[in-house]
C-alpha cells in the first residue's frame, strides 16, 4: 500500500482490531489521501489490492480487504452524516491502527474525530495486542515516486477523469437506506444491511 500514489493513511480497522472476527469477516481497510487527490488514491489502491487477489467483491469476503472508506487529509473528519450512525462509525474507527501513515496524519484524524470519545467502545486490549504484531517490518511511510509522475496538468486532469467516472458508478448503485458518499472530500461504501 505504501506504493500507491497520494495515500498518507492506510489503517486496519472493522472487527479484527475489535477481536470480533469470524471466519466469515473481511479485512476493513480505511485511507485517508492527499486533499485533490482522493479519486487517484482509490483507483490505484484498489487496482493494487485487485491485482493480488486480496480485494473483496461479489460473493468473495471472508479473508479479503474491503476499501470502504476514503477521506482527504484537508479534513478528516468521519462523522456520519446521519447521527444515528455515529455509535456505529465510532465502533469500526476508533481502534484503527494505522499500517501505512505519513507522520501526523493519524494524530489529526483522531484530533479531528474526539466526538468517538462519547462512546464506549470494547476491543482496547485487542487493539494494543495486535499494535505489537503489526508493526511495520519495511518503510511505514509512502512512497512519492508516482506522485511525481502524476504532478502538474496531467494530474489535475488525471483526477478529474477518474473523479467524474468514479463518482458516477458509486452513485449509480446506491440503494435507499445505504451510507453512500462520493464527494470530492469523501468516498464512503456502506450499503445498507437488505
Amino acid at each position: 500500500m505504501r506504493f500507491v500514489p497520494y495515500l498518507r493513511l492506510a489503517a486496519l480497522n472493522g472487527s479484527i482490531v475489535r477481536g470480533e472476527e469470524t471466519k466469515k469477516s473481511d479485512i476493513d481497510i480505511f485511507i485517508i489521501a492527499r486533499a485533490g487527490r482522493l479519486y487517484t488514491c482509490r483507483a490505484f489502491a484498489t487496482a493494487l489490492i485487485h491485482l493480488t487477489g486480496w480485494r473483496r467483491h461479489g460473493n468473495r469476503v471472508a479473508g479479503r480487504i474491503c476499501l470502504n472508506c476514503y477521506l482527504s487529509d484537508y479534513n478528516p473528519d468521519i462523522a456520519p452524516r446521519d447521527s444515528k450512525s455515529r455509535k456505529k462509525v465510532a465502533w469500526a474507527y476508533k481502534y484503527m491502527i494505522p499500517l501505512v501513515a505519513t507522520p501526523g496524519v493519524s494524530e489529526k484524524f483522531f484530533r479531528t474525530n474526539r466526538w468517538f470519545d462519547r462512546f464506549w467502545v470494547r476491543g482496547l486490549n485487542c487493539q494494543v495486542k495486535l499494535r505489537r504484531q503489526l508493526t511495520p517490518k519495511a518503510p511505514a511511510r509512502p512512497e512519492y515516486f508516482l506522485e511525481f509522475v502524476l504532478s502538474g496538468k496531467f494530474g489535475w486532469w488525471f483526477e478529474k477523469k477518474l473523479m467524474g467516472w468514479q463518482r458516477r458508478r458509486i452513485l449509480a448503485g446506491k440503494r435507499p437506506g445505504d451510507e453512500t458518499v462520493a464527494t470530492k472530500f469523501e468516498i464512503r461504501l456502506h450499503p445498507k444491511k437488505h
